[in-house]
Protein backbone atom coordinates (compact mmCIF):
# COMPACT_ATOMS: atom_id res chain seq x y z
CA UNK A 1 0.00 0.00 0.00
CA UNK A 2 1.33 3.49 -0.48
CA UNK A 3 -0.29 4.93 2.53
CA UNK A 4 1.79 4.91 5.62
CA UNK A 5 1.09 1.79 8.31
CA UNK A 6 -0.17 3.97 11.73
CA UNK A 7 -1.92 6.68 10.01
CA UNK A 8 -5.82 7.25 11.50
CA UNK A 9 -6.63 9.45 8.69
CA UNK A 10 -4.21 9.08 5.86
CA UNK A 11 -5.84 6.62 3.59
CA UNK A 12 -7.30 6.67 0.29
CA UNK A 13 -10.99 6.57 0.98
CA UNK A 14 -10.39 9.46 3.61
CA UNK A 15 -7.95 11.45 1.02
CA UNK A 16 -9.87 11.11 -2.10
CA UNK A 17 -13.69 10.84 -1.24
CA UNK A 18 -14.12 13.43 1.81
CA UNK A 19 -17.35 15.06 0.74
CA UNK A 20 -17.83 17.07 4.37
CA UNK A 21 -14.59 18.59 3.92
CA UNK A 22 -14.98 20.28 0.55
CA UNK A 23 -18.33 21.50 1.92
CA UNK A 24 -16.44 23.58 4.33
CA UNK A 25 -13.48 24.68 1.85
CA UNK A 26 -16.24 25.80 -0.15
CA UNK A 27 -17.02 28.40 2.60
CA UNK A 28 -14.24 31.58 2.92
CA UNK A 29 -12.88 32.65 6.10
CA UNK A 30 -13.76 36.01 7.41
CA UNK A 31 -11.44 38.47 7.15
CA UNK A 32 -10.76 39.73 11.27
CA UNK A 33 -8.51 42.71 12.23
CA UNK A 34 -7.07 43.26 16.15
CA UNK A 35 -9.21 46.50 16.08
CA UNK A 36 -12.61 44.38 15.10
CA UNK A 37 -12.07 42.08 18.11
CA UNK A 38 -11.45 44.85 20.23
CA UNK A 39 -14.21 46.94 19.56
CA UNK A 40 -16.38 43.91 20.17
CA UNK A 41 -15.08 43.48 23.90
CA UNK A 42 -15.40 47.28 24.84
CA UNK A 43 -18.72 46.62 26.24
CA UNK A 44 -19.63 43.39 26.90
CA UNK A 45 -23.08 41.72 27.49
CA UNK A 46 -24.28 38.22 27.45
CA UNK A 47 -25.36 38.79 23.90
CA UNK A 48 -22.27 39.63 22.53
CA UNK A 49 -20.48 36.33 24.55
CA UNK A 50 -23.23 34.21 22.97
CA UNK A 51 -22.35 36.23 19.46
CA UNK A 52 -18.20 35.87 19.99
CA UNK A 53 -19.05 31.91 20.89
CA UNK A 54 -20.99 31.11 17.67
CA UNK A 55 -18.58 32.99 15.64
CA UNK A 56 -15.87 30.57 17.18
CA UNK A 57 -17.71 27.38 16.47
CA UNK A 58 -17.82 28.15 12.98
CA UNK A 59 -14.83 30.03 11.74
CA UNK A 60 -12.32 27.71 13.30
CA UNK A 61 -13.76 24.87 11.12
CA UNK A 62 -13.87 26.60 8.12
CA UNK A 63 -9.87 27.97 8.69
CA UNK A 64 -8.81 24.68 9.69
CA UNK A 65 -10.75 23.15 6.74
CA UNK A 66 -8.40 25.87 4.36
CA UNK A 67 -5.53 24.32 6.34
CA UNK A 68 -6.36 20.71 5.90
CA UNK A 69 -6.85 20.67 1.92
CA UNK A 70 -3.60 22.65 1.46
CA UNK A 71 -1.86 19.87 2.73
CA UNK A 72 -3.85 17.57 0.81
CA UNK A 73 -2.17 19.82 -2.24
CA UNK A 74 1.49 18.81 -1.11
CA UNK A 75 3.20 16.13 -2.88
CA UNK A 76 2.25 12.79 -1.24
CA UNK A 77 5.98 12.44 -0.47
CA UNK A 78 5.69 15.58 2.28
CA UNK A 79 1.72 14.84 3.45
CA UNK A 80 3.07 11.64 4.38
CA UNK A 81 6.16 12.21 5.73
CA UNK A 82 5.54 11.47 9.62
CA UNK A 83 5.35 14.56 11.81
CA UNK A 84 3.75 16.29 8.64
CA UNK A 85 1.05 13.40 8.94
CA UNK A 86 0.85 14.08 12.91
CA UNK A 87 -0.42 17.72 12.03
CA UNK A 88 -2.18 16.73 9.49
CA UNK A 89 -4.25 14.42 11.90
CA UNK A 90 -4.02 16.51 14.51
CA UNK A 91 -5.83 19.19 12.14
CA UNK A 92 -8.51 16.77 11.15
CA UNK A 93 -9.74 15.70 14.28
CA UNK A 94 -9.95 19.18 15.24
CA UNK A 95 -12.05 20.49 12.28
CA UNK A 96 -14.36 17.18 13.07
CA UNK A 97 -14.77 18.00 16.85
CA UNK A 98 -15.21 21.46 16.17
CA UNK A 99 -18.08 21.42 13.11
CA UNK A 100 -20.44 18.67 15.51
CA UNK A 101 -20.97 21.36 17.92
CA UNK A 102 -24.06 22.84 17.93
CA UNK A 103 -25.32 26.40 18.17
CA UNK A 104 -24.51 27.94 21.43
CA UNK A 105 -27.66 29.73 23.08
CA UNK A 106 -26.70 30.48 26.81
CA UNK A 107 -24.00 31.71 29.19
CA UNK A 108 -23.92 27.73 30.23
CA UNK A 109 -23.18 26.74 27.40
CA UNK A 110 -20.38 28.72 26.11
CA UNK A 111 -18.85 28.00 29.45
CA UNK A 112 -18.77 24.10 28.28
CA UNK A 113 -17.36 25.44 24.95
CA UNK A 114 -14.49 27.60 26.50
CA UNK A 115 -13.57 24.62 27.98
CA UNK A 116 -13.86 22.68 24.80
CA UNK A 117 -11.60 25.57 23.17
CA UNK A 118 -8.98 25.61 26.03
CA UNK A 119 -8.17 21.72 25.93
CA UNK A 120 -8.44 21.75 22.68
CA UNK A 121 -5.67 24.71 22.67
CA UNK A 122 -3.48 22.83 25.07
CA UNK A 123 -3.82 19.54 23.58
CA UNK A 124 -2.25 20.86 20.18
CA UNK A 125 0.87 22.48 21.37
CA UNK A 126 2.80 19.43 19.95
CA UNK A 127 1.87 20.54 16.66
CA UNK A 128 4.55 23.06 16.45
CA UNK A 129 7.38 20.73 17.61
CA UNK A 130 6.18 18.27 14.74
CA UNK A 131 6.32 21.08 12.01
CA UNK A 132 9.93 21.48 13.33
CA UNK A 133 10.72 18.35 12.59
CA UNK A 134 8.64 17.67 9.55
CA UNK A 135 10.38 20.77 8.47
CA UNK A 136 13.73 19.50 8.89
CA UNK A 137 12.97 16.00 7.30
CA UNK A 138 11.73 17.77 4.21
CA UNK A 139 15.28 20.09 4.09
CA UNK A 140 17.34 16.83 4.47
CA UNK A 141 15.51 15.11 1.64
CA UNK A 142 15.59 18.18 -0.55
CA UNK A 143 11.26 17.65 -1.33
CA UNK A 144 10.78 20.92 -1.43
CA UNK A 145 12.65 24.51 -1.74
CA UNK A 146 14.17 26.60 0.84
CA UNK A 147 11.88 29.51 -0.85
CA UNK A 148 8.56 27.37 -0.67
CA UNK A 149 9.66 25.74 2.88
CA UNK A 150 9.80 28.92 4.37
CA UNK A 151 6.49 29.73 2.55
CA UNK A 152 4.70 27.18 3.55
CA UNK A 153 6.07 26.91 7.45
CA UNK A 154 4.69 30.78 7.61
CA UNK A 155 1.58 30.15 6.31
CA UNK A 156 0.87 27.33 8.44
CA UNK A 157 2.48 29.27 11.63
CA UNK A 158 0.27 32.46 10.75
CA UNK A 159 -2.90 30.99 10.21
CA UNK A 160 -2.38 28.46 13.44
CA UNK A 161 -1.34 32.16 15.13
CA UNK A 162 -4.80 33.74 13.92
CA UNK A 163 -6.79 30.61 15.04
CA UNK A 164 -5.74 30.77 18.65
CA UNK A 165 -5.88 34.61 18.95
CA UNK A 166 -9.18 34.15 17.86
CA UNK A 167 -9.90 31.45 20.81
CA UNK A 168 -7.91 33.03 23.31
CA UNK A 169 -9.67 36.61 22.80
CA UNK A 170 -13.03 34.81 23.14
CA UNK A 171 -11.98 32.97 26.00
CA UNK A 172 -10.66 36.45 27.59
CA UNK A 173 -13.97 37.72 27.10
CA UNK A 174 -15.88 35.51 28.43
CA UNK A 175 -13.98 34.80 31.38
CA UNK A 176 -13.96 38.56 31.94
CA UNK A 177 -17.49 38.60 31.71
CA UNK A 178 -18.33 35.83 34.56
CA UNK A 179 -15.94 37.24 36.74
CA UNK A 180 -17.88 40.51 36.60
CA UNK A 181 -21.28 38.72 37.19
CA UNK A 182 -19.79 36.58 39.96
CA UNK A 183 -19.02 40.07 41.42
CA UNK A 184 -22.21 41.74 40.89
CA UNK A 185 -20.41 44.25 38.72
CA UNK A 186 -23.06 44.69 35.88
CA UNK A 187 -21.56 48.29 34.66
CA UNK A 188 -19.13 46.54 32.09
CA UNK A 189 -17.86 49.98 32.11
CA UNK A 190 -16.04 51.09 28.49
CA UNK A 191 -12.33 50.15 28.10
CA UNK A 192 -9.90 52.61 27.19
CA UNK A 193 -9.63 54.09 23.28
CA UNK A 194 -5.94 52.15 23.05
CA UNK A 195 -7.86 48.74 24.37
CA UNK A 196 -6.67 45.68 21.85
CA UNK A 197 -8.62 43.00 23.60
CA UNK A 198 -9.05 40.59 26.99
CA UNK A 199 -5.77 38.26 25.76
CA UNK A 200 -3.34 41.09 25.30
CA UNK A 201 -1.74 42.55 28.44
CA UNK A 202 0.29 45.96 29.12
CA UNK A 203 4.16 45.23 29.17
CA UNK A 204 7.07 46.63 30.31
CA UNK A 205 9.74 47.10 27.79
CA UNK A 206 12.20 47.27 30.71
CA UNK A 207 10.55 44.34 32.97
CA UNK A 208 10.34 41.77 30.30
CA UNK A 209 14.00 42.07 28.78
CA UNK A 210 14.99 42.31 32.50
CA UNK A 211 12.91 38.83 33.07
CA UNK A 212 14.27 37.36 30.37
CA UNK A 213 17.92 38.39 30.99
CA UNK A 214 17.60 37.20 34.89
CA UNK A 215 16.02 33.68 33.55
CA UNK A 216 18.90 33.16 30.97
CA UNK A 217 22.01 34.38 33.23
CA UNK A 218 20.26 31.66 36.00
CA UNK A 219 21.22 29.11 33.90
CA UNK A 220 24.22 30.49 32.47
CA UNK A 221 25.89 30.47 36.20
CA UNK A 222 25.19 27.07 36.25
CA UNK A 223 27.50 26.64 33.60
CA UNK A 224 29.79 29.39 34.58
CA UNK A 225 30.39 29.46 37.92
CA UNK A 226 33.40 30.77 37.95
CA UNK A 227 32.79 33.78 35.43
CA UNK A 228 30.48 36.98 35.50
CA UNK A 229 27.87 37.34 33.19
CA UNK A 230 27.82 40.03 30.29
CA UNK A 231 25.75 42.95 31.86
CA UNK A 232 22.97 43.92 30.45
CA UNK A 233 22.64 47.76 29.83
CA UNK A 234 19.02 49.02 28.35
CA UNK A 235 19.24 52.49 27.20
CA UNK A 236 15.55 54.13 26.72
CA UNK A 237 12.27 54.95 28.51
CA UNK A 238 10.98 52.05 30.07
CA UNK A 239 7.72 51.98 28.13
CA UNK A 240 4.56 50.44 28.28
CA UNK A 241 2.94 48.78 25.56
CA UNK A 242 0.07 46.19 25.10
CA UNK A 243 1.37 43.08 23.27
CA UNK A 244 0.91 39.33 23.69
CA UNK A 245 3.20 38.62 27.21
CA UNK A 246 4.46 34.98 25.80
CA UNK A 247 5.28 36.10 22.07
CA UNK A 248 7.46 38.92 23.39
CA UNK A 249 8.63 37.02 26.23
CA UNK A 250 9.77 34.46 23.10
CA UNK A 251 11.47 37.42 21.40
CA UNK A 252 13.41 38.32 24.09
CA UNK A 253 14.62 35.19 25.61
CA UNK A 254 15.64 33.96 22.17
CA UNK A 255 17.50 37.07 20.97
CA UNK A 256 18.98 37.83 24.15
CA UNK A 257 20.13 34.27 25.01
CA UNK A 258 21.91 34.32 21.17
CA UNK A 259 23.70 37.83 21.87
CA UNK A 260 25.08 35.52 26.21
CA UNK A 261 25.86 32.75 24.23
CA UNK A 262 28.37 34.06 21.65
CA UNK A 263 29.70 36.46 23.93
CA UNK A 264 31.07 34.01 26.26
CA UNK A 265 32.06 31.52 23.88
CA UNK A 266 33.64 34.75 22.13
CA UNK A 267 34.95 35.99 25.08
CA UNK A 268 36.58 33.11 26.62
CA UNK A 269 37.95 32.06 22.96
CA UNK A 270 40.06 35.96 22.80
CA UNK A 271 41.22 35.19 26.12
CA UNK A 272 42.26 31.83 25.64
CA UNK A 273 40.45 30.47 28.84
CA UNK A 274 40.08 26.74 29.03
CA UNK A 275 37.77 27.33 32.80
CA UNK A 276 36.01 30.77 32.98
CA UNK A 277 37.82 32.52 35.70
CA UNK A 278 36.16 35.35 38.06
CA UNK A 279 38.42 38.52 37.87
CA UNK A 280 37.85 38.98 34.27
CA UNK A 281 34.09 39.85 32.78
CA UNK A 282 32.96 39.45 29.22
CA UNK A 283 31.44 42.79 27.00
CA UNK A 284 27.89 43.84 28.31
CA UNK A 285 25.02 43.36 26.15
CA UNK A 286 23.50 46.82 24.96
CA UNK A 287 19.65 46.94 24.39
CA UNK A 288 18.53 50.68 22.57
CA UNK A 289 15.04 51.06 22.79
CA UNK A 290 13.48 53.95 20.39
CA UNK A 291 10.36 55.14 20.98
CA UNK A 292 8.05 56.68 18.40
CA UNK A 293 4.27 57.08 18.15
CA UNK A 294 3.65 53.89 16.14
CA UNK A 295 6.37 51.84 16.92
CA UNK A 296 9.22 50.68 19.19
CA UNK A 297 12.74 49.80 18.12
CA UNK A 298 15.03 47.60 20.44
CA UNK A 299 18.44 47.23 18.95
CA UNK A 300 20.02 44.24 20.71
CA UNK A 301 23.98 44.57 20.26
CA UNK A 302 26.53 42.29 21.49
CA UNK A 303 30.54 41.71 20.83
CA UNK A 304 30.27 37.97 20.54
CA UNK A 305 32.29 37.45 17.12
CA UNK A 306 29.27 38.10 14.37
CA UNK A 307 27.65 35.55 12.32
CA UNK A 308 29.51 33.54 9.65
CA UNK A 309 28.98 35.02 6.14
CA UNK A 310 27.67 31.63 5.32
CA UNK A 311 25.19 30.96 7.84
CA UNK A 312 23.38 34.29 7.46
CA UNK A 313 21.72 32.92 4.03
CA UNK A 314 19.80 30.31 6.27
CA UNK A 315 19.88 32.61 9.32
CA UNK A 316 15.70 33.15 8.89
CA UNK A 317 14.99 30.14 6.99
CA UNK A 318 13.43 27.01 8.36
CA UNK A 319 14.96 25.48 5.06
CA UNK A 320 18.84 24.20 6.40
CA UNK A 321 21.08 22.90 4.23
CA UNK A 322 20.83 18.84 4.80
CA UNK A 323 23.90 18.75 6.82
CA UNK A 324 22.90 21.52 9.22
CA UNK A 325 19.32 20.27 9.10
CA UNK A 326 20.39 16.45 10.24
CA UNK A 327 22.56 17.84 12.84
CA UNK A 328 19.58 19.85 14.21
CA UNK A 329 17.18 16.74 13.83
CA UNK A 330 19.10 14.89 15.72
CA UNK A 331 19.52 17.12 18.60
CA UNK A 332 15.61 17.56 18.66
CA UNK A 333 16.11 13.42 19.28
CA UNK A 334 18.58 13.86 22.00
CA UNK A 335 16.31 16.32 24.53
CA UNK A 336 16.50 15.16 27.75
CA UNK A 337 12.78 13.32 28.23
CA UNK A 338 11.83 13.36 24.13
CA UNK A 339 8.65 10.87 23.71
CA UNK A 340 6.74 12.45 21.36
CA UNK A 341 3.89 9.68 20.77
CA UNK A 342 3.37 7.85 17.32
CA UNK A 343 -0.47 8.82 17.72
CA UNK A 344 -1.82 12.06 18.64
CA UNK A 345 -4.24 10.98 21.84
CA UNK A 346 -7.06 13.22 20.41
CA UNK A 347 -10.67 12.19 21.07
CA UNK A 348 -13.59 14.45 20.53
CA UNK A 349 -15.07 13.33 24.15
CA UNK A 350 -11.55 13.93 25.32
CA UNK A 351 -11.80 17.55 24.71
CA UNK A 352 -14.93 18.23 27.57
CA UNK A 353 -12.62 17.61 30.69
CA UNK A 354 -12.89 19.98 33.11
CA UNK A 355 -11.05 23.28 32.81
CA UNK A 356 -8.06 22.77 35.48
CA UNK A 357 -7.10 19.74 34.31
CA UNK A 358 -3.72 19.78 32.67
CA UNK A 359 -3.89 17.86 29.31
CA UNK A 360 0.46 17.29 28.71
CA UNK A 361 0.10 13.54 30.25
CA UNK A 362 1.45 12.14 26.68
CA UNK A 363 4.67 14.02 27.50
CA UNK A 364 7.40 13.19 30.14
CA UNK A 365 8.51 15.76 33.27
CA UNK A 366 11.63 17.03 31.06
CA UNK A 367 9.89 17.67 27.55
CA UNK A 368 9.29 20.83 29.13
CA UNK A 369 12.50 22.25 28.47
CA UNK A 370 11.84 22.57 24.71
CA UNK A 371 8.96 21.16 23.43
CA UNK A 372 6.46 21.94 25.97
CA UNK A 373 7.57 25.35 26.20
CA UNK A 374 8.09 25.98 22.73
CA UNK A 375 3.59 25.17 22.31
CA UNK A 376 2.57 27.38 25.39
CA UNK A 377 4.83 30.32 24.35
CA UNK A 378 1.37 30.74 22.33
CA UNK A 379 -0.86 30.80 25.67
CA UNK A 380 -1.54 34.25 26.90
CA UNK A 381 -2.04 33.38 30.50
CA UNK A 382 -0.22 35.02 33.35
CA UNK A 383 0.54 31.87 34.84
CA UNK A 384 2.64 30.62 32.21
CA UNK A 385 4.65 33.35 31.30
CA UNK A 386 7.52 32.69 33.65
CA UNK A 387 7.78 28.96 33.19
CA UNK A 388 7.66 29.42 30.02
CA UNK A 389 10.76 31.69 30.09
CA UNK A 390 12.58 29.42 32.64
CA UNK A 391 12.31 26.43 30.60
CA UNK A 392 13.32 28.20 27.35
CA UNK A 393 16.76 29.48 28.77
CA UNK A 394 17.27 26.30 30.63
CA UNK A 395 17.40 23.95 27.19
CA UNK A 396 20.95 22.61 26.73
CA UNK A 397 22.90 25.06 24.76
CA UNK A 398 24.74 22.50 22.84
CA UNK A 399 21.35 21.29 21.45
CA UNK A 400 21.14 23.91 18.72
CA UNK A 401 17.77 23.54 16.74
CA UNK A 402 17.89 25.97 14.25
CA UNK A 403 14.71 27.65 14.15
CA UNK A 404 14.51 29.98 17.25
CA UNK A 405 15.58 32.60 14.79
CA UNK A 406 12.88 31.85 11.86
CA UNK A 407 10.14 31.48 14.88
CA UNK A 408 11.13 34.85 16.41
CA UNK A 409 10.84 36.28 12.85
CA UNK A 410 7.38 35.02 12.29
CA UNK A 411 5.84 35.93 15.34
CA UNK A 412 7.17 39.43 14.91
CA UNK A 413 5.75 39.54 10.95
CA UNK A 414 2.61 38.29 12.13
CA UNK A 415 2.44 41.10 14.27
CA UNK A 416 3.28 43.41 11.36
CA UNK A 417 7.17 44.22 12.96
CA UNK A 418 10.21 44.02 11.39
CA UNK A 419 13.24 41.78 12.34
CA UNK A 420 16.58 42.61 10.94
CA UNK A 421 20.17 41.57 11.95
CA UNK A 422 23.90 43.14 10.77
CA UNK A 423 26.95 41.46 11.66
CA UNK A 424 30.44 42.07 11.83
CA UNK A 425 32.08 38.68 11.47
CA UNK A 426 35.18 38.48 14.27
CA UNK A 427 33.54 41.08 16.32
CA UNK A 428 29.52 40.96 16.92
CA UNK A 429 26.16 41.26 16.00
CA UNK A 430 23.52 44.12 16.30
CA UNK A 431 20.05 42.54 16.09
CA UNK A 432 16.73 45.01 15.35
CA UNK A 433 13.37 44.61 16.40
CA UNK A 434 10.60 46.55 15.37
CA UNK A 435 7.12 46.05 16.72
CA UNK A 436 4.22 48.46 15.74
CA UNK A 437 2.28 49.23 18.87
CA UNK A 438 -1.10 47.59 18.74
CA UNK A 439 -3.47 50.05 20.22
CA UNK A 440 -2.42 52.65 17.33
CA UNK A 441 -5.14 53.80 15.09
CA UNK A 442 -2.85 52.88 12.19
CA UNK A 443 -3.12 49.68 13.32
CA UNK A 444 -3.49 46.89 10.42
CA UNK A 445 -2.72 43.49 12.27
CA UNK A 446 -4.84 41.33 10.36
CA UNK A 447 -6.03 37.55 11.76
CA UNK A 448 -7.22 36.85 8.40
CA UNK A 449 -4.46 34.24 7.42
CA UNK A 450 -6.41 31.05 7.50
Amino acid sequence: TPFKEGSLLLNEQHFYKNSILKQWTSKHAHPVTLRQLANFGKRMTQEKIVSSANFVRTEIPTRLSLKIDELQQLPYQITSNHHINQVYQSYYHCFNAFRKIEEIKSLQENEKFCKFVYNMLNDHLIVLPHLMMGALEVSILGLMSQKDLDEFMSSMLRSRMSRRVIMDQHISMSRAFMENQKNNNHSNEVKPPDYVGEAFHYCSAHRHLRLSYDKITIFMKSLYPQLQMPELQINGDDVKFQFMTNHLNYIFTELLRNSLKSTIVQFMKLNKLHEPVSNLKPPPIIVDITNTKSELTFKISDQGGGIPPEKMETLWSFGKPPNSAMEHLENFHKIPGLTIPKKLPIEEHHYFRDLSERTHSYLTDDLGNILDTIGTMEMTSHDDSESTLESLASRPFELTLGISLPMCKVYTDYWNGVLEASSMYGYGSDFYLKLRKLGNKSDTAQLDKA
